[in-house]
């Protein structure tokens, strides 16, 4: 059987070959936007690597509950069983993407991690693992019979709580403009840019330019940086608190990684470690820093060999 794990997000897809020691070959990562389907996708990679795919273990931005999925910022949705039938696969699992990263995370210490914040990682415990990335996505990984179960959401969904008086007035300024005001809405790529738009009068530059610019020398574009940092340590104090989440964060997705640099300075350890009931708890909580670009594909592939999500796989007989 040729396993292949994908990781699909909003804007890219990586595709690995998962080899029998649970190790990636034959890496590829192709612009969602080339494709008109997944299906596509998928075909166009198997014909590149000259491999019969036979099962895939797929990790999708978005819900994943039905059998209709629908990308998560991105113009693909396809049906499980649909796909299974169309690529004559023997299995099929799909799993949220970011059920995927806290699937890689199961030693935060590994893989590259950089620790960002030093603490006592309680082993017993949740991990959290979450990230800006096109979007804000959220899980954490629960000790489970010698195994580690991924909890997915949608936490990148929930209501933003400002604290500041500059994060209220951007705050309103937004809901002005939407119905509802999410952490996503500000702690994104695109958050980013929101941020930015509404600090500096309504200039519009990338998330990727502003990223460099606010690396580069102070200026608005640092300002805009430090409010989403400032803003991402109190949603994952939020996380943390709700979900006792003790072992501690794992930060992925590409935006921090890239302006990593601003981290110490910014107001986010102030914000994660703040002055509330239950800081001495925050206090003691260890969070790192993923710059692993296959930590998707990673998860993908231990998802399909983890026995919590024998229930989601898909084979012949179930269509």
């Amino acid at each position: 059987m040729t396993l292949v794990a994908v990781d699909i997000g909003g804007t890219n897809i990586r595709l690995a070959v998962v080899r029998d020691d649970g190790g990636l070959a034959e890496h590829r990562s192709m612009l969602c936007a080339d494709f008109p389907s997944f299906e596509a996708a998928i075909t166009a990679y198997a014909d590149a690597t000259a491999i019969k795919v036979s099962a895939a273990s797929v990790a999708v931005a978005g819900p994943v509950q039905d059998d209709l999925v629908d990308v998560t910022n991105n113009h693909w949705s396809f049906s499980k069983t649909g796909l299974a039938g169309a690529l004559q696969l023997q299995q099929l699992l799909i799993i949220n993407d970011f059920t995927a990263q806290a699937l890689a995370q199961s030693d935060p210490s590994a893989n590259g991690n950089m620790l960002l914040l030093d603490g006592t990682s309680a082993d017993h415990a949740p991990l959290l693992v979450i990230g800006p990335g096109t979007g804000l996505g959220v899980s954490a990984l629960v000790p489970a019979g010698g195994e580690y179960l991924p909890l997915e959401g949608e936490g990148g969904h929930v209501g933003m709580s400002p604290q500041s008086d500059a994060e209220l007035a951007l705050f309103a300024t937004l809901r002005s403009e939407l119905a509802h005001v999410s952490a996503e809405h500000f702690i994104s790529g695109s958050g980013l840019q929101t941020i930015y738009r509404l600090q500096t009068g309504g200039k519009i530059l990338s998330a990727p330019d502003i990223g460099k610019a606010a690396v580069a020398d102070v200026g608005p574009e640092r300002d805009a940086a430090n409010m989403m940092l400032g803003l991402l340590g109190s949603v994952v104090a939020d996380a943390v608190l709700t979900m006792g989440c003790w072992r501690g964060v794992v930060i992925a997705g590409g935006i921090v990684a890239h302006i990593q640099p601003l981290v110490a300075d910014s107001p986010f350890a102030a914000r994660f470690r703040h002055n509330g009931t239950m800081a001495p708890l925050l206090q003691a909580v260890p969070v790192w820093l993923s710059f692993d670009p296959h930590a998707g594909l990673r998860g993908a592939a231990a998802g399909f060999s983890n026995s919590h999500m024998a229930a989601r796989m898909i084979s012949p007989d179930q269509s």
